[in-house]
């Protein structure tokens, strides 16, 4: 409990600087780092967002093959990168979807700045 803030912030940078990204829940913790991500990598970051109803299901059934577990999981990824292409464009005044997770095209006005600041930064990537 008295590290549950540092934990919280390890949590955070391991999740950004990850690969891929799966998240199964709702809040602001996957808002916060889905936005963090497209941004930081210019919306190439591996995000996936499964169906949760499917995926208890798949998960529930024991007797699936391992099979038609790849090729469902298959299948899920690939709607989780149809929904991830899909960002949606509406204007600003009317923006229904989240800022965090959709940040603005206005807030990619600095990625050159940006690019030279990670440049210098360098050393909080780390290397797989």
């Amino acid at each position: 409990r008295a590290n549950s803030s540092r934990l919280a912030a390890v949590d955070y940078l391991v999740c950004l600087f990850s690969e891929v990204f799966v998240t199964t829940q709702g809040g602001n913790f996957p808002h916060f780092l889905i936005g963090h991500r497209r941004y930081l990598f210019n919306g190439h970051a591996k995000t996936i967002k499964p169906d949760k109803i499917k995926l208890v299901t798949l998960l529930q059934n024991t007797s699936t093959s391992w099979i038609d577990f790849k090729d469902q999981m298959g299948s899920m990824l690939a709607e989780s990168d149809r929904k991830g292409i899909m960002v949606p464009r509406v204007k600003k005044s009317t923006r229904k979807g989240s800022i965090y997770s959709n940040p603005l095209p206005e807030c990619r006005c600095l990625w050159e700045s940006k690019r030279t600041t990670n440049r210098s930064n360098s050393y909080l990537m780390v290397d797989h």
